[in-house]
């Protein structure tokens, strides 16, 4: 089948109106979310303008890395120093002012400094400031790239800033999730792919891109290194599975699957408010931003699983017209369409 337009309005749009609707309930606990918002928590984006965070800061940045490398991501080091050249502007714009993680600010003032990001990378972080903004390599699946190839650049994504192998792990099956949907595949059937992608790809290190990345001390292989990676991608799924049938609307998300401030834990908990009822984005963005962990991450991630599924047309179109970055977010899309 063929991945639509729709689709693929739907996957980015989707993760910044997530984001952005996560936004006021970040850092609120969930009996602080349904006391300011009753009874379930809030129902639809706030302000004139929905104002996103540096989830969608930081994927227009990758965005701009894909297309600024054009056919040449895979040649030594492009992608790698597009990323770099992407992250450092993030790093120096003036409405870089939404509460960016630490990691990532750490890890790019070192890039700023010409730190080679081998060295400049937070080696031991798997915060989920890697795949929360990992989206726009998944719709490299509409321009004719491989599953295999998308799982090596989202892990390159990842590597720049956050080297743990969590981090990484976290990132491709993100990035693997959205281009599964993308490629219609049914949710009832995605969790058994994603769990069944994950124990193939338990001893898969990407040399060619990582180069020594996995060097540690108590590290005495690349195989070793990515395996301690899925082993937690792994168990994050299994937590999904077993919550499924045990979550109901109106609890907390988080209390299932993980806060979310963690790599796999956000993807997970995304995952789970996607799977509990896939045909409807409005509950999912709401179940997920009623959340007591990182809910404009959760958000993200879940929206751009739903528009991937649903597209576009599956958001109010009053919430996609309000979003901040309109234009960015649409000249990305755009750049996938010339694929179709």
């Amino acid at each position: 089948m063929t991945i639509t337009n729709n689709q693929i309005e739907g996957t980015i749009f989707g993760s910044a109106i997530g984001d952005g609707f996560g936004y006021p309930t970040e850092f609120c606990s969930f009996e602080e979310i349904l006391e300011r918002w009753p009874p379930i928590g809030p129902q639809e984006p706030e302000g004139t303008i929905i104002r996103v965070t540096d989830d969608t800061q930081m994927a227009l940045a990758v965005g701009a890395a894909l297309m600024n490398s054009g056919d040449r991501l895979f040649e030594q080091e492009v992608f790698a120093n597009e990323l770099i050249r992407a992250f450092v502007r993030w790093l120096n714009d003036p409405q870089n002012n939404r509460a960016p993680g630490m990691t990532c600010l750490s890890a790019c003032e070192r890039l700023e400094r010409n730190i080679p990001w081998l060295e400049a990378t937070a080696r031991h972080s798997k915060g989920c400031g890697a795949n929360m903004r990992v989206m726009p390599v998944a719709l490299l699946i509409a321009k004719g790239y491989s599953l295999e190839e998308i799982a090596q650049l989202a892990q390159l994504q990842s590597a720049i800033t956050h080297a743990h192998p969590t981090a990484l792990a976290a990132s491709e099956i993100t990035a693997i999730a959205i281009a599964m949907l993308l490629q219609h595949t049914p949710p009832n059937d995605l969790l058994e792919a994603l769990i069944d992608h994950a124990q193939k790809q338990q001893s898969v290190y990407h040399e060619a891109l990582l180069g020594e990345l996995w060097q540690r001390p108590s590290i005495d292989s690349p195989d070793i290194y990515i395996k301690l990676g899925w082993e937690e991608i792994l168990y994050s799924l299994d937590r999904v599975l077993g919550s499924l049938p045990n979550y109901q609307d109106g609890h907390d998300p988080c209390r299932f699957t993980g806060e979310g401030w963690i790599a796999e834990e956000a993807f997970a908990t995304a995952l789970l408010c996607f799977l509990y009822s896939p045909e409807d984005a409005v509950a999912i963005l709401r179940r997920s931003v009623a959340s007591s962990g990182d809910s404009d991450s959760i958000g993200c991630i879940a929206g751009a699983l739903a528009g991937a599924y649903l597209g576009i047309d599956a958001f109010p179109s009053d919430w996609v017209n309000r979003i901040e970055y309109h234009q960015e977010l649409t000249s990305l899309s755009q750049h996938f369409f010339s694929y179709q």
